[in-house]
């Protein structure tokens, strides 16, 4: 059987649509990576904040000039709240990992949104914004999380690249793999605790500044999707 021209138009366009990514734009969906046609990356950190390795991963941002997004663990932001205020003057996006770093897919409603505003309320007492971001430990959740993010007034930030830094990788190999797969508008998930991240910083930097990336923040990357949306509640407010 044949399509007429206008159908097989119709069909292509269809598909089309059906392979873009989710992003934040889009209510309860998670947003896996920013403009494609944008060649600007977003590096985040989850986990943390870490004595010693975090502030010496915020030195080596420092010398390469270089602003990301961390992911920061309520309980560890607790044990070291002079470090969150610290990644937070010095310019970074601070969002909400989780309380406990539990399975979001495995708690019950009420344990997931106590852990959520357990988390923001531990990292808003320390930096004078409202925690945008959420990222679901392990990369688990359900449509039922992401609905609860969102009434909690945050956007479930994902990623595109995993750099596999826990896997103990060496550097670099884990610097080719973020070279190799980054694209416009890729966000990386690195960690924050791990020494060959710290190494492989500088190589991925240079290298991909010099295909013409700009590194920005999640902030800055996702503003045009969430700066004119206000939260339903506040984070931190247990007002669900």
């Amino acid at each position: 059987m044949r399509l007429s021209s206008q159908r097989l138009t119709m069909l292509l366009l269809a598909l089309l649509l059906s392979s873009v990514p989710c992003r934040a734009g889009e209510g309860r969906s998670a947003v896996s990576s920013g403009d494609r046609l944008v060649r600007t990356i977003a590096i985040t950190f989850d986990d943390g904040p870490h004595q010693g390795l975090t502030t010496e991963l915020l030195d080596m941002l420092d010398s390469l000039d270089v602003r990301a997004s961390f992911f920061l663990v309520g309980k560890m932001v607790e044990r070291n709240p002079e470090i969150t205020r610290e990644i937070y003057a010095r310019g970074h996006t601070v969002a909400n990992h989780s309380y406990e770093h539990r399975n979001s897919s495995a708690l019950s409603q009420q344990e997931f949104l106590d852990d959520l505003h357990r988390c923001c309320e531990s990292i808003e007492r320390n930096i004078p914004v409202r925690v945008r971001f959420f990222r679901p430990p392990g990369g688990n959740f359900t449509k039922e999380v992401l609905s609860l993010v969102e009434k909690a007034g945050l956007r479930t930030v994902l990623w595109d690249i995993n750099s596999r830094d826990y896997t103990g990788v060496s550097t670099k190999k884990l610097a080719e793999r973020i070279i190799s797969k980054s694209a416009p508008g890729s966000i990386l998930l690195f960690h924050s605790g791990v020494t060959s991240t710290i190494e492989a910083l500088p190589v991925i930097v240079d290298a991909l500044r010099k295909k013409g990336f700009e590194f920005v923040t999640l902030d800055e990357m996702l503003s045009e999707y969430t700066a004119n949306e206000p939260p339903s509640v506040e984070c931190g407010s247990h007002a669900l």
